[in-house]
């Protein structure tokens, strides 16, 4: 069980100052290196790493002792996680207090090195991986720091042919555009801020497909929100020609009339 922790006036720690790799296995294995300096956070306070994977609520706890006495986690068994799309956080919390404060964390942090069954670096704004999912072919999965495509594992090819068929992309993304516009402008976020939340990522992925590359409006403008992210929605359209793809891959398959 995770402990509740209070994040209130966190500082960000840079990516570039942890490095993870992750070996293939059964369960899998994980090593890393990290680099504190010592002078940014009592020297006492613990430092602990989490790891997820998408398409599932499990989060492994790693312990990596504290900013003057790290023991960073070596050949650490990835029991648990099993989706291909692994992430990992990592926190400099003061133990002080009952309910530990955030005093320094790293979001969303992915291997630099894989083997066969782990994605390696940063999948895009919006990471695909198959599991489980009944008869529905595919879903969107929130989680704090990122969004994911979830896909149907028991339909052969789906999620490869979610990024490349034309048929399939240009019924789904639009939609999918549009849902994660909504939940992000509804997360009332700064885009001013340089963060790497997908909440940020994708408004600014929205401003750029903008006809006026306009900020996206308040969440408590509903009608405008609802038009600009039609409007980023008819943009993304645009520049991907969907209308266009989808007909010639119709005429292809043999399917028109």
């Amino acid at each position: 069980m995770i402990k509740r922790i209070n994040s209130l006036g966190r500082k960000r720690i840079s990516s570039s100052q942890v490095a993870i790799a992750v070996r293939d296995g059964d369960p899998r294995r994980f090593s890393a290196t990290i680099e504190l300096p010592e002078n940014d956070w009592p020297g006492d306070a613990i430092v602990v790493m989490e790891a997820m994977c998408a398409g599932s609520s499990n989060v492994k706890r790693i312990d990596c002792g504290t900013v003057n006495r790290l023991d960073v986690p070596q050949d650490t068994l990835l029991d648990g996680i099993t989706g291909k799309n692994v992430f990992f956080s990592l926190k400099v919390i003061d133990r002080s207090e009952k309910i530990g404060r955030i005093l320094g964390v790293a979001d969303n942090l992915r291997p630099i090195q894989t083997g066969k069954q782990t994605e390696a670096g940063r999948r895009g704004i919006l990471p695909v991986e198959a599991v489980s999912l009944g008869q529905r072919l595919w879903r969107l999965e929130f989680r704090e720091h990122d969004v994911f495509l979830l896909v149907n594992q028991d339909v052969p090819g789906l999620s490869e042919r979610m990024r490349s068929d034309p048929m399939i992309y240009s019924l789904v993304y639009p939609e999918v555009i549009r849902r994660v516009l909504s939940k992000a402008i509804d997360e009332n976020v700064d885009l001013d801020e340089d963060d790497d939340r997908w909440q940020t990522l994708w408004l600014k992925f929205g401003r750029n497909l903008h006809p006026a590359r306009e900020n996206p409006p308040s969440a408590q403008e509903d009608e405008d929100a609802e038009e600009w992210i039609d409007q980023v929605v008819d943009g993304f359209c645009q520049m991907h020609g969907l209308r266009d793809r989808f007909a010639s891959a119709l005429k292809g398959s043999g399917s028109d009339e």
